[in-house]
């Protein structure tokens, strides 16, 4: 433990960019939201269906949401894969989901802890414009989203940045867009730049989830799966730290002697009852 931990104060301080972290229990697994993992191709594909099914059955629960990005937290804390990727601001909670043992049937596996430099451009806070156009993708069909793609490929030789960007939001698609905004954003000015569509952005939600508070949480929102020519000025810089399944256990019990574990970083009434049973169990 005091190695990892000084391994992560070296990284803060080797550079003054915002830091945020994210553990996972298979070190082979990439870092994207579960929205877009290879095994969910279908529930991407019918994103919005999947969005609006879950609204349509429980209205209450997103009655008091004020955005799209609202929404999209509400639906990530209760199991629908969103383009939401879930990390934290301190580093010793990404390392208890690392050490996470898995199902005992299988193969141990090596954790990894993520640490993620997220340049100033790149951090936003849960009202912002850049914020809203991403998660509004959630709005659109999959046939819109390519478009959106065709759109910003096609471009005219010959024009300015300011005339390109004029005629991208002209087009239909894009004003579709527009006004899924303008539900949350009345005076939205339609001049979005169809890159920032493509760009993830590390985002500080409302602190009013019990859950993201116990786990000093944050989200990473991804737009449009960008092709692999862009290349992103101020890209979000990944640096990943392998936990070797042999050290899991040991972690584990050090940082519950911290109180990182089950019940404080799931702060729900079913968790605490469940560590209750197992400490007095056996």
């Amino acid at each position: 433990m005091a190695d990892f931990i000084g391994l992560m104060t070296n990284y803060a301080e080797s550079s003054p960019t915002f830091k945020c972290y994210r553990g996972q229990r298979d070190a082979a697994w990439p870092n994207v939201p579960a929205l877009f993992r290879p095994d969910l191709l279908r529930l991407e594909q019918n994103e919005k269906r999947a969005v609006r099914d879950l609204i349509s059955v429980h209205p209450n629960e997103f009655a008091l949401d004020d955005s799209m990005f609202d929404k999209l937290v509400r639906m990530q804390h209760f199991g629908l894969p969103t383009r939401l990727m879930d990390v934290s601001r301190n580093p010793l909670v990404a390392l208890y989901f690392a050490t996470d043992p898995g199902d005992p049937r299988d193969s141990p596996t090596d954790g990894a802890v993520t640490a993620f430099a997220v340049p100033e451009g790149r951090e936003k806070y849960f009202d912002s414009d850049s914020v809203s156009c991403l998660a509004n993708l959630a709005n659109m069909t999959a046939n819109e989203k390519e478009e959106i793609v065709a759109v910003r490929r096609a471009r005219l030789s010959g024009t300015t940045k300011t005339d390109e960007i004029n005629r991208i939001n002209a087009e239909a698609v894009i004003q579709r867009l527009h006004q899924f905004i303008r539900v949350e954003k009345p005076h939205f000015l339609p001049i979005i730049d169809p890159i920032d569509l493509f760009k993830p952005y590390f985002v500080h939600p409302k602190m009013s989830n019990r859950r993201i508070l116990s786990q000093a949480g944050g989200f990473i929102i991804h737009g449009l799966v960008p092709p692999k020519r862009i290349n992103f000025a101020h890209s979000i810089i990944e640096t990943k730290f392998v936990i070797p399944q042999d050290a899991k256990a040991g972690l584990r019990q050090a940082l519950d002697l911290l109180g990182i574990n089950d019940s404080t970083l799931f702060p729900e009434l079913d968790r605490a009852a469940k560590r209750i049973k197992e400490q007095y169990s056996g």
